[in-house]
């Protein structure tokens, strides 16, 4: 593993010295790089973007790290882990690990209303719990054509507050009486950043930091802000639907959805981040299995909280979530029995984010069937 940035900031020592160690271990995995860099080709080539990249964390060492084509394609920086870029709506998974955190600590009440912690949130038709909305059956609107106004000027507006952001919305009725459906709402799990800063009294992205990405070792994480200076910030690119040409995707200020979709990460944090989640080094193995656990199976069987129970093509269960956002696709798989995962990252719109987690998980497989009989633990029975 690499020894990159470990110490650049006021983490402890024993984190770095834990690094040194996990350089010095030979792994009892080895990762084919160019079978890796084969499929990650392929999906390049699917999607027409500039770039992928992927990491690969087994057991806490990282077996891959890489990619192909470009990052940024005006500056010739190659697309590899270490590029950082918006995760989309796999920021929901930080989100759900930090209001997890208060539900452990006895803040935090899943199934009490959410103008409990959100009091500037207006009642509804029905109550809204806070479980409904990281299940999205909450009848919370998704987001809908044309309402960033007219050349989608509030798409460029930055948002000091997330009840400001929220303001354009909050008023309108329910679109079905919450946990009769299940509908997809990424303005529901934006509520999530005002639950956390009114019950932890800290700003969302100090408590994500303090209390995920630096226990996490996710130096490069942070919130997707434009007038910040990123070094390796990589770009978004769509093809244009006449002619096929590549250009830059329309950029967006994410502050309205920091909880939701507005998290730069890296693949190598990502992966961190799931080591982090299985080791019990953010939440407590109770805590997790309520997590996982199928919540709403009536309406979405693979539905936790915030989090999409799969499996895989050969049978292994797995966790996981994708993300899009100003053309990128990123895509998150978290082997939690066996502790693998996977973090896939395309830099232009790829239609169906599907097709990240298809590679997410043949890339999976190529660690999988290398473990001894009895450690691929996530097989279903």
């Amino acid at each position: 593993m690499k020894l990159r940035k470990a110490c650049w900031n006021s983490l402890s020592l024993v984190f770095c010295l834990l690094l040194a160690v996990h350089a010095g271990v030979a792994s009892a995995v080895e990762v084919d790089r160019a079978q890796v860099e084969r499929y990650l080709e392929k999906l390049r080539v699917q999607s027409g973007a500039p770039g992928v990249s992927a990491a690969i964390m087994v057991k806490g060492e990282l077996v891959y790290s890489g990619g192909v084509g470009l990052a940024d394609v005006e500056t010739g920086m190659a697309q590899d882990g270490t590029v950082v870029h918006n995760i989309g709506s796999i920021s929901k998974t930080q989100a759900a690990i930090a209001v997890m955190q208060l539900v452990e600590q006895g803040k935090v009440n899943l199934d009490a209303e959410i103008q409990t912690y959100v009091p500037w949130f207006p009642r509804k038709q029905a109550p809204i719990t806070v479980r409904q909305i990281m299940t999205h059956t909450s009848g919370i609107r998704h987001y809908k054509d044309g309402e960033f106004g007219e050349g989608e000027v509030l798409a460029f507006r930055q948002f000091d507050s997330i009840e400001e952001a929220s303001k354009r919305w909050i008023n309108e009725p329910l679109e079905f009486t919450p946990g009769s459906k299940r509908s997809y709402s990424s303005y529901a799990t934006n509520l999530l950043q005002a639950l956390i800063e009114k019950v932890s009294g800290q700003g969302y992205e100090e408590y994500l930091r303090v209390h995920v990405w630096q226990p996490a070792g996710m130096l490069d994480t942070q919130f997707d802000v434009p007038a910040r200076i990123v070094p390796r910030r990589g770009r978004g690119y769509e093809r244009d639907a006449k002619t096929g040409d590549l250009k830059n995707a329309a950029q967006e200020n994410v502050s309205y959805k920091y909880a939701g979709g507005g998290v730069i990460s890296t693949d190598e944090d990502l992966v961190r981040f799931g080591h982090a989640i299985n080791r019990g080094l953010l939440l407590k193995p109770a805590t997790l299995r309520e997590m996982y656990r199928p919540q709403v199976p009536a309406l979405y069987p693979n539905q936790g909280l915030i989090w999409f129970l799969e499996t895989d093509p050969w049978g292994h269960r797995h966790v996981g979530h994708s993300g899009s956002v100003k053309g990128t696709s990123s895509d998150l798989v978290n082997y939690t029995e066996s502790d693998l995962v996977v973090a896939v990252h395309v830099n232009a719109w790829a239609g169906k984010t599907e097709k990240g987690a298809e590679i997410s998980e043949a890339l999976a497989q190529l660690v999988l069937s290398q473990l001894p009989a009895g450690e691929a633990k996530d097989k279903t029975k």
